[in-house]
């Protein structure tokens, strides 16, 4: 993601995180359908995706403590204070990993079968890299 979005996104989050959480990567996808995708990460704890338009590309930041997926502002595409999915990081784990024009990265949550699939798009590439390379520091 370009340094300016990155900032703003970092800016933006900042009021919406708990004392003692910090950044670990960020990005900017499009949420895909994986089986129930929606549905599962409605059930998964804190998790809000209701009316989530799949056309849209989402901020995702990870945390030392979850994975938030934050609204683009409608006009301008920069991120909004607007949290539309919320999942606590000891709930994650990676499930698959496809690159090619797209990255495509599943995400397992709480690995009762809850899958999120996030797609990054080529230009934003460093995005899914610095989200797998965050997840398997921390060993998930």
């Amino acid at each position: 993601m370009r340094q300016k979005l990155h900032d703003a996104l970092i800016r933006t989050a900042t009021p919406l995180l708990n004392p003692g959480e910090t950044p670990a990567a960020t990005g900017r996808a499009r949420l895909g359908q994986v089986s129930l995708a929606r549905n599962a990460a409605l059930a998964a704890a804190s998790t809000v995706l209701s009316g989530v338009n799949l056309n849209n590309a989402y901020y995702v930041l990870l945390t030392n403590q979850r994975l938030l997926l934050l609204e683009p502002h409608w006009l301008t595409s920069r991120p909004t204070a607007k949290v539309v999915g919320n999942i606590p990081r000891p709930l994650l784990s990676v499930a698959d990993v496809k690159r090619a024009v797209m990255t495509s990265v599943t995400l397992s949550i709480g690995g009762e079968g809850k899958k999120l699939l996030l797609k990054y798009p080529s230009l934003d590439k460093e995005g899914a890299e610095s989200l797998l390379k965050a997840l398997e520091a921390s060993g998930v």
